[in-house]
């Protein structure tokens, strides 16, 4: 071959000319000459179809495998959010998702972004692309092409997401009349508590399932308020001096003898003015005063009782503790302490001695438990108070709360086994406390320690199933015989509810959506939506009372509530016509709009799995698909439909001002 092109010079020099000819000219001619020799090497077996009969070849696959390498370098965060550069399936149908949307623009588009991208990170351009062409083995045309998919699908999510701007004003319209129309009837709600339904009394296993999953939680925390870890809880014991053995003690007291009442008027003439009621002859004397002035005596010399009580309460129990080391505030106390301790029963012995009164009251707990916030409930003492800590006043339940074994507070010392200050409420009644055993919060290490209540919720979820599954019996019982018989069969009420709405405008114009409340169920958003809906699809024009029962009756299942509520439509107020166009222009209400006419956050519209159902995307051979790394995908693909079975697949999204 060497000697042919030494002996044949021109040959050889026109060989070479044709052959480069032949380069340049397939380079213009096939730009994306890789795609070409791709689907060259490759062949067009088909590799999946769309519901739309799009095929999608091999040679497509090797160029989307191509295009997710250019992707991950660029870290867009909208691709990432995504998860678009792991997976060539999930890009290929959310950029097809984009063109069809008329949002991918062409190479100039692409490369607009580069050149940003090359400037903002200081580097020259040509380095940015090469790099690029590298990692993807793309020309620098399919590089911008792909950048520019990269924009379309920005464009696109921020064109689903920002639902203000693409909301019709017919639809604000609408959305606002169904948002506040004022819905009222009657309804009976089922809940798995009350309801007469009868359960197959829970399992063993079941029970022990059932704290397993829930133990570890407070009440109200789990799913259903599902919760059975034991609280922070104490047992205690307190004394009581009844505000009316002060009352006998101080009307004893030497203090209201009319000696001293009539020295008192005399020292404070000018405070007692004469009744409208005295006589000309009564006027300016003790007897036209001598009530007002024993109501002040007795006022005064109850307080002064009581303090001096509450002194003597304080100052008793202080002497009980002298000598015992202190360190932060905290008594650090001895291991024999119950024993050493004053006693209550020794205290109260102390006080009537001292003031002649009965002796104080001694109540415990026993053995029962008692949280803090069961502390507030105790008749008396939970309302009781005192400002020894400060100006505001704390009650029993914070003291408790506050104890050390508790993790304390700088601002309350209080600890278990030593007496609280004085506390007094309303009434005047005295107390003082003192805990005698505390256990922190913590997990039931048996069924038997929350029995009771892990029966109660199992048997209140399976009430609400199977209440749920007799919805078709319930709705019939409704209609022939009215809500009272449904009522009476399941054991409760109906109740009425009034101007039921989705929101009030007083809040939406401000973005803010607070559904009315149903009577015994309370705040149900789905329950509320499902009434107002019925309500709105009713015929207009006519008496709703005249319309059928069955037009207007429905049961609507409240899962978050585990209850069913039975519900009749009696009458619909709709919203004032004359206040929807300032509501309509208002941006935040546009926004709860939106926020309603949404089926799911972006991760929920744009998983591979909703675009493979949105798209009917069915891979050839899914036996033999592979991800990028080698690995079976870990989102099935559907197999083609059987023949008669179409796959059915949701309307694709509005596009702006649709």
């Amino acid at each position: 071959m060497l000697k042919f092109f030494r002996k044949n010079e021109k040959a050889s020099r026109w060989i070479l000319i044709i052959g480069m000819t032949f380069l340049m000219v397939s380079w213009l001619v096939f730009d994306k000459s890789s795609s070409f020799l791709t689907q060259l090497l490759i062949g067009r077996a088909t590799w999946a179809t769309t519901v739309d009969g799009v095929t999608v070849t091999d040679g497509d696959r090797a160029r989307l495998q191509q295009e997710i390498r250019v992707i991950g370098m660029l870290g867009d965060p909208t691709i990432r959010a995504l998860g678009l550069e792991k997976d060539p399936i999930h890009w290929y149908l959310l950029t097809l998702e984009a063109e069809r949307a008329g949002l991918v623009g062409g190479a100039a588009d692409g490369e607009a972004r580069l050149t940003a991208m090359a400037t903002a990170n200081k580097m020259p351009e040509r380095n940015l692309l090469a790099a690029l062409c590298r990692e993807g083995g793309q020309t620098p045309t399919e590089v911008f092409e792909t950048i520019a998919k990269v924009n379309g699908v920005d464009r696109y999510v921020n064109l689903i997401t920002s639902g203000p701007a693409r909301l019709s004003s017919a639809r604000l319209e609408q959305s606002a009349a169904a948002l506040l129309a004022a819905i009222s009837g009657e309804l009976v709600v089922l809940d798995g508590v009350k309801s007469k339904v009868e359960v197959t009394a829970p399992t063993e296993s079941a029970l022990q399932a059932q704290l397993a999953t829930y133990g570890e939680l407070k009440a109200g925390e789990g799913k259903f308020g599902f919760g059975y870890r034991i609280p922070d809880r104490v047992k205690m014991e307190w004394i009581t001096v009844p505000a009316a053995s002060i009352s006998t003690l101080v009307e004893q007291s030497p203090a209201l003898s009319n000696i001293e009442l009539r020295k008192y008027w005399m020292e404070h003439q000018s405070e007692f003015a004469p009744s409208s009621l005295s006589t000309a002859a009564e006027m300016g004397t003790f007897e036209s005063s001598r009530d007002a002035v024993k109501a002040k005596v007795l006022a005064a010399t109850t307080l002064e009782v009581r303090k001096e009580i509450s002194k003597f309460i304080s100052d008793r129990m202080q002497l009980s503790m002298r000598g015992i080391p202190q360190v932060n505030g905290y008594y650090t106390l001895p291991a024999d302490w119950n024993a050493k301790q004053l006693t209550f029963a020794a205290l109260a012995s102390d006080v009537a001695s001292r003031f002649a009164i009965p002796a104080p009251t001694i109540v415990t707990n026993g053995d029962g438990w008692t949280s803090p916030q069961e502390v507030t409930a105790i008749p008396g003492l939970g309302t009781s108070t005192t400002t020894r800590f400060g100006a505001q006043p704390v009650n029993a339940g914070q003291l408790v709360q506050a104890l050390r074994e508790f993790g304390g507070q700088s601002t309350l010392i209080t600890q278990a086994g030593v007496a609280s200050p004085v506390l007094q409420n309303e009434g005047g009644d005295l107390y003082a406390f003192r805990v005698t055993a505390v256990e922190k919060s913590n997990a039931p290490a048996s069924v038997d320690l929350v029995r009771d209540a892990l029966i109660a919720d199992i048997n209140r979820q399976n009430r609400y199933e199977k209440l749920a599954g007799m919805k078709s019996e319930i709705q019939r019982e409704a209609l022939d015989q009215g809500l009272g018989a449904v009522a009476t069969t399941y054991g409760t009420t109906v109740e009425s509810y009034k101007d039921l709405r989705q929101g009030e405008k007083q809040f939406l114009q401000y973005g803010l959506k607070f559904p009315g409340q149903l009577p015994v169920l309370g705040s149900d958003a789905a329950v509320v939506k499902a009434v107002v809906e019925l309500a709105m699809s009713l015929p207009p024009g006519r008496q709703i009372t005249d319309l059928p029962l069955a037009d207007r009756t429905i049961v609507i299942a409240a899962p978050e509530k585990l209850a069913v509520v039975v519900v009749r439509v009696d009458s619909i107020v709709q919203m004032n016509r004359g206040e929807i166009p300032a509501l309509v222009t208002n941006q935040r209400f546009r926004s709860v709009v939106a926020s309603d006419q949404a089926s799911g956050s972006p991760q929920d519209l744009f998983t591979r799995e909703a675009l493979v159902a949105r798209n009917g995307f069915v891979l050839a051979n899914p036996a033999k698909e592979k991800d990028a790394d080698g690995n079976m995908p870990t989102t099935p693909i559907p197999t083609p439909a059987a023949p008669g079975k179409p796959i059915v697949v949701p309307a694709m999204p509005a596009k702006a001002g649709q």
